[in-house]
């Protein structure tokens, strides 16, 4: 499998009626003002970022990310995470800021990888330069 072959598109309205099944995370009740974006191997779902753009603090807040077992390793989550990095980019005053809050000690090893700092215990953020950094590397050519 190549990233080449993966479609990414925002689906936070037809994210109802998708098959959602194979994931962890309930992803058929987005909150108010998230986006959430896919991402498709021959039509199927197989990862899903959510997002929502935060005015007050000026970055992307990460609400969820979930690649399928099977599809990890690939490079999704890193290319969901850039697109998200890329709209944080051209938000005004955002300066490519990403933030989120980990789940497990796990999952903080992918975020850390990618550039990401520790701002409290939980707590990630990726500043200007990691996300360009992310972006050159993970961002789908095709965009979304």
């Amino acid at each position: 499998m190549n990233i080449e072959d993966v479609k990414f598109d925002v689906i936070t309205e037809a994210i109802k009626s998708l098959d959602t099944s194979h994931f962890i995370f309930d992803w058929t009740s987005p909150f108010p003002n998230e986006v959430v974006i896919g991402a498709f191997i021959k039509a199927e779902l197989v990862a899903i970022i959510g997002f929502i753009r935060q005015y007050d603090n000026l970055n992307n807040y990460v609400v969820n990310l979930e690649v399928r077992f099977e599809y990890r390793g690939l490079g999704l989550g890193a290319a969901l995470l850039a697109i998200i990095m890329q709209d944080a980019l051209i938000q005004p005053g955002f300066d490519g800021f990403v933030s989120l809050t980990t789940k497990t000690d796990g999952t903080e090893n992918f975020y850390f990888h990618l550039g990401a700092k520790k701002s409290s215990s939980q707590n990630l953020y990726f500043d200007t330069q990691a996300s360009l950094l992310a972006i050159k590397k993970y961002f789908p050519r095709d965009g979304v």
